[in-house]
């Protein structure tokens, strides 16, 4: 464990030094974020079944792990914005500040148009309205949510829910939003011309999104994989997870983050 330790710190420091960094320890690790000094965030489900003993642990520069915030229920997506930390936890969406390590439901059940059944991943526009995605019962009844900023809540392409079945990765990119379904299927939506178009699929349980430049990153839970998808066609970078979850990039975007749910892990990759 000392050795990850360092390796983590040294790695953390060069992006050329380590091309593979494993930390161990974790209770189903499901989604991970880096803030602008370097820290990582992991949302920790905890033990399968059990109320209230998920976690938002953080790591900062020099590997030490500190609990942010503990008592959640199931922690899931995980992203940051105005030093705020926001977190789908089962039904509601939770909001930490960073400063004070306190927290609160920033958008709780009975606010949503519909209930939600599964609060999955989360992204934020720059404005710092929340998208979210309901993988529902991951057959065929999820739905992907918008929280604005004035606390109303909306939910957005009703008219593709033929086409979505149990959103699960979501990822902003301008006026562009990616969804990862869990059917396995990729689609891009426009969020000004409200446009929807499937992109690739083939990807089982689909999870992660995470984005460079023209390359997309997509990970698998059903598979344990990990996809480089590039111009529509997918490559294989990695099937060694067990249970590849909800990934990220660092600041730099020279790595990405791999949590492994049922590993208890999380890979740091370099992708120079």
């Amino acid at each position: 464990m000392k050795l990850l330790w360092i390796l983590l710190s040294l790695s953390m420091l060069s992006s050329s030094v380590f091309a593979n960094v494993v930390i161990d320890g974790f209770k189903m690790p499901e989604s991970v974020a880096q803030d602008k000094d370097g820290n990582i965030y992991v949302s920790e489900i905890g033990e399968r079944d059990v109320d209230k003993d998920g976690k938002i642990t953080m790591i900062d520069k020099s590997g030490k792990r500190i609990t942010i915030v503990d008592d959640l229920y199931d922690p899931k997506g995980l992203v940051l914005f105005d030093n705020k930390l926001y977190v789908t936890d089962r039904d509601v969406v939770v909001e930490v500040d960073l400063k004070s390590k306190s927290s609160a439901v920033y958008a709780g059940t009975m606010q949503f148009p519909r209930s939600p059944v599964f609060l999955n991943d989360i992204d934020v526009d720059d404005k710092g309205n929340l998208y979210v995605s309901d993988s529902g019962d991951f057959k065929s009844t999820g739905q992907i949510f918008v929280i604005k900023t004035t606390g109303e809540i909306e939910t957005i392409f009703e008219d593709e829910r033929n086409l979505i079945k149990a959103p699960n990765g979501l990822l902003l990119d301008g006026e562009t939003l990616y969804i990862l379904d869990w059917a396995g299927e990729f689609f891009q939506a426009d969020l000004n011309k409200k446009s929807f178009k499937k992109i690739a699929d083939g990807f089982n349980g689909g999870d992660g999104i995470a984005k460079v430049k023209g390359t997309f990153f997509l990970s698998s839970w059903l598979e344990g994989k990990l996809y480089k998808l590039i111009d529509g066609k997918a490559e294989l970078v990695s099937d060694k997870f067990e249970a590849a979850a909800d990934i990220s990039l660092s600041q730099d975007n020279k790595k990405v983050y791999v949590p492994d749910m049922k590993a208890g892990t999380l890979t740091i990759l370099d992708l120079n």
